[in-house]
């Protein structure tokens, strides 16, 4: 047990210090781009940035597959496209690293719906504000909700003006069996997903934009992002199914049988 606390804690100093580099470099070149807005500036300051967030995923798969030794089992088709909506399945903080591995490694940096609060978290809230990730309050407050949806629908609309994934995970929490019980959910291994997100996403990105969903498979329960730092579990599935939204007419339907087809998959391994 001492050992693998040891492990844990030798990740977390990795990833710290990734972070850490990161923000020192793109620090200076967000300041530049806000100091100078001017449009040959700004191209410039969002390729380095995507090119810096790149980089650091990058590091941190390196550690996660080739130091810890976790076997990521990536099945369908890699993505090619430069601004999908990626929805996926939420059971720990370490979900993240693994969309930003099958996403980001080759492809667009990957931005995700945070909770506001997130931005005073050191480092890493300081880069999703510097990176402008679409901030929501949460919480079960009316003005809240239309603050959020705001948010959303604002997110949607400047959605593929410029490379990158915009990743939201429909459940709007980390699953827990305690959490399952207390929705009644329908499934063995997942929460309701909300739909309003992704129906507002629908409503106003793109023509053309695409979807993947992606299934990821801990191949145990009660999942946490400390054991996942010291190779608990040793292996891992990432399933990537890709569609058209413009082919989804109806999307509420549409993601209550994804959720059902990924409870089956779920179960299957």
């Amino acid at each position: 047990m001492l050992i693998k606390n040891f492990i844990s804690c030798a990740s977390a100093l990795w990833v710290v210090a990734n972070l850490l580099v990161g923000f020192a470099v793109l620090l200076p070149v967000a300041i530049v781009s806000w100091l100078l807005p001017f449009s040959v500036i700004n191209r410039g300051s969002i390729f380095i940035a995507e090119h810096i967030y790149r980089t650091a995923v990058r590091v941190d798969s390196f550690w996660m597959q080739h130091i810890l030794g976790i076997n990521l089992v990536i099945t369908g088709k890699t993505n090619t496209q430069q601004t999908p909506i990626i929805i996926c399945n939420h059971q720990s903080w370490f979900d993240i690293p693994l969309v930003q591995h099958v996403i980001t490694s080759n492809g667009p940096i990957t931005k995700f719906l945070i909770k506001r609060e997130i931005v005073w978290v050191p480092i890493i809230g300081w880069i999703c504000l510097v990176l402008n990730f679409p901030r929501l309050k949460r919480g079960k407050n009316k003005d809240r909700g239309k603050s959020d949806f705001s948010v959303i629908q604002k997110a949607s609309k400047t959605h593929g003006n410029g490379s990158g994934a915009l990743l939201i995970f429909p459940e709007g929490s980390r699953y827990s069996e305690t959490k399952k019980v207390n929705q009644k959910a329908p499934y063995k291994h997942l929460l309701i997903p909300k739909l309003g997100g992704l129906k507002m996403i629908k409503q106003h990105v793109k023509l053309g934009t695409s979807i993947i969903d992606i299934t990821i498979d801990y191949h145990q329960k009660n999942v946490n992002i400390w054991n996942c730092l010291h190779a608990n579990p040793r292996k891992i599935t990432i399933t990537l199914e890709h569609f058209n939204l413009d082919e989804i007419s109806d999307i509420d339907t549409w993601l209550q049988n994804r959720w059902l087809e990924k409870d089956k998959l779920l179960t299957s391994h």
